[in-house]
């Protein structure tokens, strides 16, 4: 019987998935390929180890077992697999993967590209916008960028500045009333939607009774950034991002400051690499949000 590490991964992501498409969509396969290698896993250990059903993937009693077996095999050669990178960063270019949130890519980092190159010729980056916070541990990134402190082991976190926020309006959606005079309940609102579940903003506008003041809800900053420069209504939005757009910072009780963390595998600590590019993305939010 021989069993390849890239059918075991693939056991564990649907396993972990509990769905083919969404395993098949994080390995990068197609869910017939997917199904193929599950089934010659099956069928290399003669052992039935996950049920298929409407509501996903279940495993087998077996399934489960050999779920505990393959997880702890895994991580020998996932941390094999940081060791060669680790070593061999110091040799070649390989490029770090950074994970983060849209404003963080485009706004943040995406801009300060040239002081990176700048300083370390060669280095490459590869930025990934994501909100679900990427597994370190299987090198999906090198770098994560989120917004809540992970807990899982094997990592390390470290604070970067807060992002304060406020509502803002465009000078065409004042018509030149006074922006510290407005009763936010009778005025045109956009917010974020649900998407990222039960976050501070939503609770923030919650405990205000905003809600029902809200005109179009979206999960792109970005999106409230357009709709508020447009004219069209007041939107919260983060102080470094209306700063540079010209916006009117609108009367409110203070807003929540989100806290965002830089994360990276504790085997990635004594990385050149790793403890350059952390150090410029430090930079890059000092810089942008207007600290010394």
């Amino acid at each position: 019987m021989t069993i390849d590490w890239d059918t075991v991964r693939c056991f564990i992501e649907v396993a972990e998935k509990r769905s083919l498409m969404g395993a098949a969509a994080a390995l990068g396969m197609s869910n017939a390929t997917l199904g193929r290698k599950i089934d010659a896993l099956e069928s290399a250990v003669g052992l039935q180890l996950i049920l298929r059903g409407p509501g996903g993937i279940t495993l087998t009693e077996e399934g489960g077992e050999m779920l505990v077996l393959a997880k702890a095999g895994g991580n020998h050669l996932l941390q094999m697999e940081r060791l060669a990178f680790s070593l061999k960063s110091d040799r070649h270019a390989l490029p770090i993967r950074i994970s983060a949130t849209e404003i963080m890519v485009s706004a943040i980092l995406a801009p300060n590209l040239p002081t990176l190159s700048a300083q370390h010729p060669g280095l490459i980056v590869d930025l990934i916008m994501s909100t679900e916070l990427a597994d370190l541990n299987r090198r999906e990134a090198d770098i994560a960028i989120r917004l809540m402190r992970p807990k899982s082991e094997g990592l390390i976190a470290r604070r970067l500045p807060e992002i304060t926020s406020c509502l803002y309006a465009s000078p065409a959606y004042l018509k030149g009333r006074s922006p510290d005079a407005l009763n936010l309940h009778e005025e045109k609102l956009v917010g974020l939607n649900d998407r990222f579940g039960d976050i501070p903003e939503l609770r923030w506008m919650k405990k205000q009774g905003l809600q029902q003041s809200l005109s179009a809800q979206t999960s792109s900053v970005y999106a409230l950034l357009e709709m508020a420069k447009s004219g069209e209504a007041i939107a919260m939005v983060p102080d470094f991002l209306a700063r540079s757009h010209g916006l009117i910072a609108i009367a409110s009780p203070p807003i929540p400051a989100r806290k965002p963390w830089i994360v990276f595998h504790r085997d990635n600590r004594r990385n050149p690499q790793i403890k350059a590019v952390g150090a410029w993305i430090t930079k890059c939010c000092r810089d942008s949000f207007g600290l010394d």
